[in-house]
């Protein structure tokens, strides 16, 4: 059954396109900062000395704190754009980097964090290991259902990716968490041959039902001003825990434990 209604929304969606497009978002690396301090005048200077004090500057470099250490690390391991796909070192690296995240997750109750609203950034996906794994056509759907569907973010670049790559420009993704239900747009902005402006959407709900836990479900998809309602019965649903939250990192996993790394863009 699950199978018919996911073939029914693939005809729905991808009927009148075909493929190949792919944004790209990129990260600024946490570096250390730099701060300045005065230092303190002495009471005996000669009383010849003008009104304008010299004042001697003194840099101290201030080194990054744990979290920044972590971060740095784990942006250095990620290519440019959107990263789906690293090889097994990579993926082990980056999956280390957030286990250290998670023990020093700065939010308490993330799912309930006013941190969670903004505009973010998919910087990273991890997907699932294929190492080992006998090659099958009907892998990726098992992975589908198994995790409960792609983050409509995901979703939208694949929609995205449909589009003919001769007659659109796709710019990058953003995903908005929003205090109003649907919460979540991942939205891709399109320029149409001749430079006419249009969209790629993806609406879903959030639902939070614990101070980690979170739904996402499905509602609406817009392909080039075309709107498609998901009905209820073939709406996708999946869990996702936030595992990490702070003003510029949301890390979550899915409920199979795949992480998902966003940056805020504002």
């Amino acid at each position: 059954m699950f199978y018919a209604k996911l073939s029914l929304l693939s005809l729905a969606v991808y009927s009148a396109l075909s493929f190949n497009v792919g944004p790209s978002i990129s990260r600024n690396v946490v570096r250390p900062n730099t701060r300045y301090f005065m230092s303190d005048l002495s009471d005996d200077s000669p009383s010849d000395t003008s009104n304008e004090d010299t004042i001697d500057v003194q840099s101290v470099v201030v080194e990054p704190t744990a979290s920044e250490g972590i971060i740095s690390s784990l942006f250095d391991e990620l290519p440019e754009g959107v990263v789906t796909s690293v090889s097994k070192e990579t993926r082990a690296s980056i999956n280390e980097a957030i286990l250290e995240l998670e023990k020093v997750n700065p939010t308490e109750d993330p799912a309930y964090s006013p941190l969670l609203n903004g505009v973010w950034s998919l910087r990273y996906a991890g997907g699932y290991d294929d190492f080992g794994a006998v090659k099958s056509p009907t892998r990726q759907i098992a992975l589908f259902v198994y995790s409960g569907g792609y983050s409509p973010g995901l979703f939208a670049l694949s929609l995205a990716s449909s589009l003919p790559s001769s007659l659109v420009d796709c710019g990058e993704l953003e995903i908005s968490i929003s205090r109003e239900q649907p919460r979540i747009e991942a939205k891709i902005d399109v320029t149409l041959l001749g430079g006419a402006a249009n969209e790629v959407k993806v609406n879903a709900r959030l639902d939070t039902f614990s101070s980690v836990r979170l739904t996402e479900t499905y509602e609406s998809a817009t392909v080039l001003g075309n709107s498609i309602d998901l009905p209820e019965a073939v709406q996708y649903s999946r869990d996702l825990y936030a595992v990490y939250l702070d003003e510029d990192i949301l890390i979550v996993r899915d409920g199979s434990g795949v992480p998902e790394i966003l940056v805020r863009k504002k």
